[in-house]
């Protein structure tokens, strides 16, 4: 059984798969402290019990062939199901793609791509950002603390995508001209995050 918040069918918004028709599946619960800026704060803690079978129907039959399971914090229910989700998924042929913190670490054996979002100031270590596929962090106002912590992880640039942190779109459009010149400046993609661009605070999509 999963503890699930929701499951729903929308484009991933951010990240090396931006863009891309997906299924998600947000997972309730994350690992104490939260971030004060959460952006789903609802799904902290709580959730549905699900079985695996079940919610493996509802990704499978929407018509996606990409799988993004976020949270929370994804992997605290690595042994609760997931893992067992994940097969199946795979073995339906889709692609699974993970959204983390990484403060819950990486399991050894997942085989999705793992997005990992560093949070400000929860940074997780350096050998999991080197299992990461790709990392998005989120810059704010103290970019080069950011910007320290990306140099000092030895991560080539073209696994790094950089967000503007920020819930809602005026802020998005504020921070983006300085991000763009940081991502010239070090060769990181520029990460727009298309689902506040387009829908503000919009949630479920």
């Amino acid at each position: 059984m999963l503890r699930v918040h929701e499951i729903f069918h929308s484009i991933q918004g951010e990240g090396p798969f931006s863009g891309t028709p997906a299924v998600f599946l947000r997972l309730s619960g994350c690992l104490k402290p939260y971030c004060a800026f959460c952006d789903t704060p609802e799904a902290l803690e709580g959730g549905e019990p699900m079985a695996v079978e079940a919610i493996f129907h509802r990704m499978a039959t929407c018509g996606a062939s990409l799988a993004v399971i976020t949270g929370g914090e994804p992997f605290m229910q690595w042994h609760q199901g997931l893992r067992n989700l994940e097969s199946r998924l795979l073995a339906a042929g889709m692609e699974v793609q993970y959204e983390s913190s990484g403060r819950a670490g990486i399991p050894e054996d997942v085989r999705g791509k793992v997005v990992l979002s560093p949070k400000p100031g929860q940074w997780p270590a350096r050998e999991v950002l080197h299992q990461a596929f790709a990392i998005k962090p989120l810059l704010g106002d103290d970019a080069e603390t950011v910007l320290r912590a990306l140099a000092d992880s030895g991560l080539a640039p073209e696994r790094i995508w950089l967000m503007a942190l920020g819930a809602n779109r005026d802020t998005q459009i504020r921070r983006m001209p300085e991000l763009w010149d940081i991502c010239v400046r070090h060769g990181y993609h520029f990460c727009p995050r298309l689902h506040i661009l387009v829908h503000d605070r919009k949630k479920g999509i």
